[in-house]
Parts: C-alpha cells; sequence; structure tokens
C-alpha cells in the first residue's frame, strides 16, 4: 500500500484538516506526491511574477497559516502524461465526496466537466471551496 514520504507529510500537515482527511485516504489506493501546502509570501509572488499563479500574496488559498488549497500530483510524476493528472483528479474528487469535503480542481476551475474551457491549467492544484 502507498504511503507519503517525510516531505509529503510535513507538506500536507501545513493544510487545512479536511484536505488532510481526503489525501491521507487517496494516498492509501494511489501513490502520490504532496508538492505544496501553505506558500510564503516570497514563493507567492515568485510563482505570480513567472506566469504559474494568477494572484499575488496574500490572494492565493495556499497563503494562510493553514492551507486552504494544496498541489499533489500522482506519483511517479510524469508533466507530460496530462490524461494521469485528470484520471487522478477524477478520483480526488470522488473521495472528497465520500469524505463530505468540497473541493475545486485546477483542470475544471468551473466545475462543469470540461476541460477545454479553461484558461489556466494547474493540474495538481485542489482546494476547499468556500
Amino acid at each position: 500500500m502507498p504511503a507519503f514520504g517525510r516531505t509529503s507529510r510535513s507538506r500536507l500537515e501545513t493544510c487545512h484538516p479536511d484536505l488532510q482527511r481526503v489525501f491521507k485516504k487517496v494516498v492509501k489506493t494511489w501513490d502520490c506526491s504532496v508538492l505544496e501546502g501553505h506558500r510564503s509570501k516570497e514563493k507567492q509572488d515568485k510563482l505570480f511574477s513567472e506566469g504559474k499563479s494568477k494572484v499575488r500574496w496574500p490572494n492565493s488559498k495556499h497563503n494562510p497559516e493553514v492551507s486552504m488549497a494544496v498541489d499533489v500530483a500522482p506519483y511517479p510524476i510524469d508533466w507530460e502524461d496530462l490524461g494521469r493528472f485528470y484520471m487522478f483528479a477524477g478520483y480526488v474528487l470522488r473521495v472528497a465526496e465520500e469524505e463530505g469535503v468540497k473541493l475545486r480542481y485546477g483542470g475544471d476551475w468551473d466545475g462543469d466537466g470540461r476541460t477545454a474551457d479553461q484558461t489556466f491549467h494547474d493540474l495538481p492544484h485542489f482546494e476547499l471551496e468556500e
């Protein structure tokens, strides 16, 4: 059975308990890596300036002290295999629903089940809906 390594566990611990609960269940079935939870001002502003984020500090859900967002990728990570990211996201969203947690996915921001209408793809990104 897959399990998070030390780095992934440490990153996940910076996230809201609902995100922790979902991904601790996900990893039991689908091996994955937590890329980022809480994001500092310096990191957020750097990602914004590089075009990898659409918002400046403190407007990302990664920015609160207890992060309301997490970036998680299926392991081993293959950035060219986009289909695998979407399959992983479907599994994550199902687990979240089972856990009673409402998530928004960075590959389908408007949640309409269509990916072609997205202008910004953030395939490892999951955030709590308000």
